[in-house]
């Protein structure tokens, strides 16, 4: 018999056999003309058909009923099971199959995931934590946090590594995934081009198409170099506009905090290839080892057939070589903050210190509109109010000096104002 190994994550379903890739598929449907799209057909034209979109059925996984799909579709349960037909199909039609599954699936979801995948003909032989068998590959022995990435979620897995790699609890951080990274994303890039052509190409779901295929294309570009050009053609005309790497960069921080700070003091984080490939990644998480696109699968080449009844596996012999050892980089705070952010524009920050000004912009001396000193303290970046509580740090009063993070919005009560503090890196580090 053909046995697969499946690593179920909304955002890249995929496939493999004896470790390797077969096929892939994003957790996306559309329904346009009475066809139903699946994966990679669907992204194509869900902005152009949102109506008739869905991109949360595996984390929903469940019975409840959809009706706007069509009648082909009854419930969530429905969609996994197209999507489990379209890779095994893919995949020359295995008859087994193992799969590793985020923590954050709950037991009726793993028990309708093994009615699904009976329903496609497929006999499960096993079910595998994903972070336990990502950490089988890799981890040496210590306490870590595996952090990853979903469409709508971050889940974040605690594990206990010694002779066996051991799931001992699961966060999850519902509305922060992958897909609110690449709204921020998107938002910078349309306001450069309200900003340099008047166009916004989210007014028309042509182009926020257009947009939304071209994204990964261009955030890899952006790795490479600090500015990049794009464009965008519609009805005839050509519209270009320039994209700043720092302007990403200060959309992202902010929205990583949350994860950055859910590290909890004496364990060791590592990071999904998923939540590395995110801009902002290695300025938020400076030191965080990365675990390899492949961990998943290397990691359950030992997992035979579940004897017995079939039950999720939190715990599998850890590695004999591991590749990474525990040790804290300090997550938090992180006060690597390089530069200055106002619009598009980041000015770097070194010895001599920077004065903010209620009209914006700066000056190297103190001005009679300075409202807010930046200088360099033994912790990082400083921000010092010339006058307590009138500048303000992410919303709050700054009434002393305080070390900035990456992501650090410092504004003025009454005037326009906004200062971003990010952390510039080596192109091929962003």
């Amino acid at each position: 018999m053909t046995t697969c190994v499946i690593d179920l994550n909304d955002y890249e379903l995929r496939l493999a056999r004896h470790g390797e890739v077969v096929t892939s598929s994003p957790g996306q449907v559309a329904l346009v003309n009475g066809n139903l799209e699946i994966g990679a057909a669907a992204m194509a034209v869900a902005w152009t058909h949102p109506r008739t979109s869905e991109n949360r059925y595996w984390r929903d996984l469940n019975t409840a009923t959809v009706d706007h799909l069509g009648r082909r579709v009854r419930h969530h349960a429905d969609l996994a099971w197209l999507q489990l037909e379209q890779l095994k199909a893919a995949a020359g039609n295995p008859s087994e199959v193992q799969f590793a599954v985020p923590g954050s699936f709950h037991s009726d979801q793993l028990s309708l995931l093994l009615g699904v995948t009976e329903a496609c003909g497929l006999r499960t032989t096993a079910l595998v934590d994903s972070a336990v068998a990502a950490g089988a590959a890799a981890l040496g022995p210590g306490q870590w946090l595996h952090l990853d990435l979903q469409q709508h979620q971050a889940v974040l897995t605690r594990l206990e590594v010694g002779a066996e790699v051991v799931r001992t609890g699961v966060d999850v951080l519902a509305g922060f995934g992958i897909n609110r990274l690449r709204e921020a994303c998107i938002r910078v890039i349309t306001q450069a081009f309200v900003s340099d052509c008047r166009f916004d190409p989210r007014h028309h779901a042509d182009t926020e198409q257009i947009m939304q295929i071209k994204l990964g294309q261009w955030l890899a570009l952006l790795r490479q170099h600090a500015e990049l050009k794009v464009q965008i053609e519609y009805r005839g005309r050509r519209f270009e506009t320039r994209v700043q790497r720092a302007a990403v960069l200060a959309a992202t921080a902010p929205l990583l905090r949350p994860l950055r700070e859910a590290v909890p003091a004496g364990v060791t984080p590592v990071a999904s290839h998923r939540l590395a490939a995110q801009p902002g990644f290695g300025a938020s998480f400076p030191g965080v080892a990365v675990l390899g696109e492949k961990a998943v699968f290397q990691g359950m080449a030992g997992v035979g057939p579940s004897a017995g009844g079939l039950a999720l596996l939190t715990s599998l012999p850890a590695s004999a070589k591991p590749t990474v050892q525990a040790h804290a980089p300090s997550v938090r705070p992180d006060s690597g903050v390089t530069h200055l952010l106002e619009q598009h524009t980041a000015t770097p920050l070194g010895l001599a210190p920077l004065f903010l000004l209620s009209h914006g912009g700066h000056a190297r001396s103190a001005e009679p509109n300075s409202f807010c000193r930046l200088s360099l303290g033994p912790q990082g970046v400083e921000a010092s109010p010339l006058e307590a509580g009138r500048p303000r740090l992410n919303g709050q009063p700054l009434n002393a000096a305080t070390v900035l993070h990456a992501g650090d919005q410092i504004t003025l009560g009454g005037t326009p104002v906004l200062y971003t503090a990010i952390r510039v890196l080596n192109p091929d580090a962003a």
